[in-house]
């Protein structure tokens, strides 16, 4: 997609944080968009390559937040922010409880600072390809820009506590609308469309996909399809996907779901795991002919959300990529 305005900002912004790191810092953030590492991300609290942001100034943080905020939409750019001050909530809790098995062992370093910029290629480059990665525990971010065509896929989104159970912060939920409406939809189903929609009455431990670079659109084959449902049904089935594709960029977004709606929704799937329990272990997935949606809740007693939008032709920008060497040749 294609976005002039919008590279040239996150080019500007790129060039700035570069222009005020060190020799040392520059080695850490800087890599060649050929290599390998592009394809690399985590979501779990493992340690990346990259620039840490605790070893960032307080100016070059800055910068580095207003790069978010020029990629994420205002609300995506709030729930990040969100999802990052849950570390403090989830450390402190871990240390509080550290001898119980409720509260675990508090293996993981928590910190608001322990996340990861990665910029591969040359921004300042009109005509080669380049981008940037942001990540760290529970936030996965790929950005992919080649002239002004713009990928950011897979975006990952994830909360530890789900919903804060204690201190000043109780009964906060970061990714509240990821599962209410999603139950909303699924409490909507006739019995004979929930008995397709639930394809197991035990949900994954994790999202299938994880953080593979490669993964089979076959495995979300089985649940309910679009055409299966009443015409409110299929407006809350898309209710839940714009909660995805509204983490990206209001414009992007919005051509995002321009795309999609050309594609139809046709052979679009549904499938839910696990238990229909509130505070109970559960899993779904969104399967559309051009994207993959999941989400998982059912670590830490169901109070641990991984979720994610992947692109079958556009993670890492291949889809745009794909074009350019195209249009080269």
């Amino acid at each position: 997609m294609q976005y002039t305005n919008k590279t040239k900002k996150i080019s500007d912004q790129l060039i700035n944080i570069l222009n005020t790191l060190d020799e040392i810092q520059l080695k850490e953030v800087k890599f060649d968009f050929e290599d390998e590492e592009r394809f690399v991300w985590y979501y779990t609290p493992h340690e990346q390559n990259g620039l840490l942001v605790f070893n960032m100034k307080p100016y070059q943080r800055k910068l580095l937040f207003e790069l978010l905020e020029l990629v994420y939409s205002s609300n995506g750019f709030i729930t990040a922010k969100n999802i990052i001050s849950l570390e403090s909530i989830l450390g402190e809790y871990e240390a509080k409880n550290s001898h119980s098995t409720e509260g675990g062992n508090g293996q993981f370093i928590r910190s608001e600072e322990r996340y990861w910029l990665a910029i591969f290629g040359d921004p300042s480059s009109p005509k080669k390809p380049w981008g940037f990665r942001f990540g760290g525990h529970h936030i996965g971010l790929t950005v992919n820009i080649i002239n002004d065509f713009i990928s950011i896929h897979p975006l990952f989104f994830g909360a530890n506590p789900a919903k804060v159970i204690e201190g000043p912060k109780k009964g906060f939920r970061a990714l509240s609308q990821e599962e209410d409406l999603a139950r909303k939809f699924l409490n909507s189903l006739s019995d004979d469309n929930k008995k397709l929609a639930i394809i197991d009455e035990i949900a994954p431990p994790d999202i299938l996909t994880a953080n593979y670079r490669n993964f089979s659109s076959e495995d979300f084959n089985k649940g309910l399809n679009f055409n299966n449902l009443s015409d409110f049904q299929k407006d809350g089935l898309l209710e839940i996907i714009k909660v995805y594709t509204s983490r990206f960029t209001e414009e992007y977004a919005k051509n995002y779901l321009n795309k999609i709606s050309k594609n139809g929704f046709e052979k679009t799937i549904f499938g839910w795991a696990g238990s229909i329990e509130v505070s109970k272990a559960h899993y779904y997935f969104i399967k559309h002919n051009d994207f993959l949606i999941e989400y998982d809740n059912t670590q830490n007693d169901a109070n641990h959300i991984h979720s994610v939008l992947r692109d079958f032709d556009g993670d890492y920008g291949l889809d745009i990529l794909s074009n350019h060497y195209k249009s080269s040749h």
